[in-house]
């Protein structure tokens, strides 16, 4: 398998050279008259043309964000080449270049806000809104930001107040799933040196999956409401500073901590008393591996973890038909909240930009769900969490002519505030024989071995990086970054199994702290970037660039160090041209990288509740390889053509996966291994889960001009997906197959471009895509799925 990607990687590169020669000899005959708007972005902690930065950097404008219907993180993979995003509960995971498939300790590409590293996953989840602009830096960014850039970064820019004029705008969106959306601004200048912004949203839209057991409890819904307020003091034209504090809240049902959907058991179709996940199929019911009272050779699994008895018929031992249709009994306790303040410095002074970025973030989130997946009032489990941090980012860059141009720079970042605790939570609704005397489903009897515990990290980076140029089309570019981790964490005191009063709800249990030690550990690490790029003429440039980026490893509790660190060493061509005297902008980076000390997940079973809880483990490497190729076209002066290809080859180097929650009565699934008396998948060889071998991203829109009436927009974007695994496990019954969704758009703009309507068609093509495959213990199956199609109109004035 690894010879075949090789021949295969080395035919994708020769194959995209050709043409691009090919193209580029094409177009010089091309003439037209109107040319691409130009890009400027901050990719490079300085102000530059997207052309000119030797870096694969995809920049989406916040009207763009609007015409394509991205509101939030989980859209945008249709805009960036090589993304993929997965859900899973409330902490949705970005996948580019093999980064984030597996086996990491913290994010692996990380959300930024402003420039402001977001430490939780879940904090992504607030809406794009009155957005200047979105920057995707694709491949190690180890020695410019912050944290964690271990495949690449997204930054999320707002928009910043203005001291020029009053202004103000606001749009509604009502669509279908009964969605209401309303959102504005406000700009005021104070003074001519003085200007405030507010920003509001709120929306509200029935699940997406219908519960037919309880209405109250369909998931996949929003109720959602954000405000951000900004006030920018211009002290000179030098000088500014931007004060920014934002509130966000979700209280909607979401989505649950794991796969919504149960799809069955997985056993082997020549003896259904045995599990196969190699190549078995699916029995449909959410059963657990046990036989039938009567012997039943055919159907080898009786009871539900709820009590429910396949065997005898009960129905509740069975699945609802339906991928978007869900009988549970119990509502979702779900609520997300953050609370955030900003400072930007810029002043310019003696030829340098000097720049201060801080920020605080206080963000919690709890999420309590039904966790039999049935109509049966049993158990619930979810997750609770809360992470203040806040982090100071200073840099100082070079603004005056000459050859050499660099930045210099500290970055700081403290996560360790005793309130910050994350726990595991799992109850039960009724009285059993494992324990939870005087459960009822008001008043739940927590679990003895609820985990729960508190930490943080305290982390200081020194940086620098320069460019010089040898001659006027030659460029040399060198970075590095030495950071210190000073990583804590403590568990709490395990609860009382002997005292079940004291776990009865229906508030969560208290956890104590003190008979266990404080974990600590403390690594250093230094990154590098090396780099050329090369003006081939006005309107091409090309690039090679070596880079590295890190992300601490966990604490080891015998040694209270902490453990090897994941590391991530990436090679990257590119080329970047403007064609068609300025009408074609057409990029494309060719990299390989290696990620090692990853670790894997595995699951221990809690005994005969059924319920698993994970743990990390040493695991292995990755090797990341591909190509991306993106591209903006104006055809004509009415014809528009946006593309973006994506050609990934990313595989597991030496990996090893936890195969246990696939065991009943010690036996061996199908196609595992043994070592070390446990059951694993050796995976070495295999494609990394949601890593496509292919996406390919089209989109084109056509102005149709009405005079005096307007404009009107029809845009049309595809997406393809060759597919992908939805589990780090080699299983079968995580393959998705390949895919095209369809986003439809037709947008109506007055002369003035004051007020716009535009109707909307999301996944018109109603593809049902896993996004995540959940294996419970037990080896029960449940999926999750994306979003239906949805459809709606939105209408703005200014917005």
């Amino acid at each position: 398998m690894k010879m075949k990607s090789h021949i295969l990687f080395k035919t994708t590169i020769a194959v995209a050279v050709a043409n691009a020669i090919a193209m580029s000899s094409a177009y010089a005959q091309v003439k037209a008259e109107k040319k691409i708007e130009v890009i400027e972005v901050s990719a490079t902690k300085r102000v530059t043309n997207i052309q000119d930065v030797p870096l694969a950097v995809t920049a989406i404008s916040g009207s763009d964000l609007v015409d394509m219907q991205i509101n939030d993180v989980m859209s945008l993979e249709k805009a960036i080449p090589g993304v993929t995003i997965t859900s899973f509960g409330n902490n949705p995971q970005i996948i580019l270049r093999g980064a984030g498939s597996a086996g990491t300790t913290d994010i692996a590409v990380p959300i930024y806000h402003n420039g402001m590293y977001l430490p939780t996953t879940g904090q992504a989840l607030a809406g794009y809104l009155d957005i200047e602009r979105i920057e995707a830096l694709r491949g190690p960014q180890g020695t410019l930001f912050g944290r964690n850039t271990f495949g690449g970064l997204i930054n999320v820019i707002t928009k910043k107040p203005d001291t020029e004029e009053f202004s103000f705008g606001g749009a509604a969106t009502l669509g279908d799933f009964g969605l209401i959306k309303t959102e504005g601004f406000v700009n005021v200048p104070v003074s001519e040196n003085v200007a405030f912004r507010i920003t509001a949203a709120d929306e509200k839209r029935d699940g997406f999956v219908e519960n037919i057991n309880n209405p109250n409890g369909d998931i996949k819904d929003s109720d959602y409401t954000y405000v951000r307020g900004q006030l920018l003091f211009t002290l000179s034209d030098d000088l500014s500073i931007n004060l920014t504090a934002s509130h966000w809240k979700d209280t909607g049902n979401g989505s649950l901590n794991f796969g919504y959907k149960p799809a069955g058991i997985p056993l082997d179709k020549d003896d259904p008393t045995r599990i196969n996940a190699a190549d078995g199929f699916l029995d449909p019911r959410f059963g657990v591996y046990e036989g039938c009272a009567d012997g039943s050779p055919d159907r080898p699994g009786g009871r539900t973890v709820s009590g429910g008895n396949v065997c005898a018929g009960d129905a509740f031992a069975t699945i609802v038909p339906g991928a978007r249709t869900i009988d549970y009994d119990y509502t979702p306790n779900r609520e997300l909240e953050e609370t955030s303040f900003y400072v930007s410095i810029d002043w310019e002074i003696a030829e340098h930009s000097v720049m201060v970025n801080g920020a605080m973030f206080d963000y919690q989130s709890i999420n309590l769900m039904d966790a039999d997946l049935s109509g049966l009032a049993s158990w619930v489990d979810g997750n609770y969490s809360t992470s203040k941090s806040k982090q100071l980012d200073v840099t100082v860059s070079s603004l005056f002519d000459g050859p050499l141009q660099y930045t210099v720079g500290a970055y700081y970042f403290n996560s360790q505030d005793p309130a910050n605790r994350s726990a595991y939570i799992f109850g039960s609704l009724v009285e059993s024989w494992s324990g939870y005397a005087g459960a009822t489903p008001e008043t739940p009897s927590w679990a003895s071995w609820n985990s729960e515990g508190r930490g943080g990290t305290k982390s200081t980076a020194l940086y620098g990086q320069a460019t010089y140029a040898l001659t006027d089309k030659l460029n040399i570019t060198a970075g590095i970054r030495f950071t210190e981790d000073d990583r804590e964490a403590q568990s709490a005191d395990p609860l009382s199994f002997d005292d079940s009063a004291a776990r009865l709800g229906p508030t969560l249990p208290i956890r104590s702290y003190g008979t266990r030690e404080v974990q600590k550990g403390v690594d250093e690490n230094t990154d590098y970037r090396l780099g050329a790029d090369y003006k081939v003429g006005e309107n091409l440039m090309v690039y090679a660039t070596y880079a590295t980026a890190y992300i601490a490893g966990s604490t080891d509790v015998t040694t209270q160090t902490l453990l090897a660190p994941q590391t991530n060493k990436a090679f990257e061509i590119g080329a970047k041209s403007t064609l068609l005297d300025g009408a074609l902008r057409l990029n494309a980076a060719a990299y390989s990288g290696k990620f090692e000390g990853l670790t894997t997940t595995a699951f221990i079973d809690q005994g005969d509740t059924g319920i698993s809880v994970a743990t990390q483990v040493p695991g292995g490497s990755i090797l990341s390889r591909g190509l991306e190729i993106e591209g903006f076209w104006d055809v004509t002066d009415a014809l528009v053509v946006d593309f973006g290809v994506s050609i990934d080859m990313s595989e597991y180097d030496e990996f090893i996966v936890d195969a246990g929650n696939l065991v009943w009565n010690g036996t061996a699934p199908i196609g595992s291994e043994t070592i070390s008396g446990s059951f694993v998948y050796v995976v070495d060889g295999e494609d990394t889960p949601y890593t496509p071998d292919m996406t390919v991203g089209v989109g084109m829109s056509y102005f149709i001009d009405l005079g005096d009436m307007g404009t009107i927009k029809p845009h049309v974007f595809a997406y393809y997906n060759s597919g992908y695994i939805s589990n780090r496990a080699p299983v079968f019954f995580a393959d998705q197959d390949a895919y095209t969704k369809l986003d439809i758009s037709v947008k109506w703009e007055s002369v003035d471009g004051d007020y716009s309507v535009q109707g909307y068609v999301n996944n018109a093509t109603d593809e049902l895509i896993k996004t995540y495959t959940e294996i419970f213990s037990r080896a029960r199956v449940a999926y999750d799925y994306n979003s239906p199609r949805n459809f709606g109109v939105r209408f703005a004035y200014n917005f």
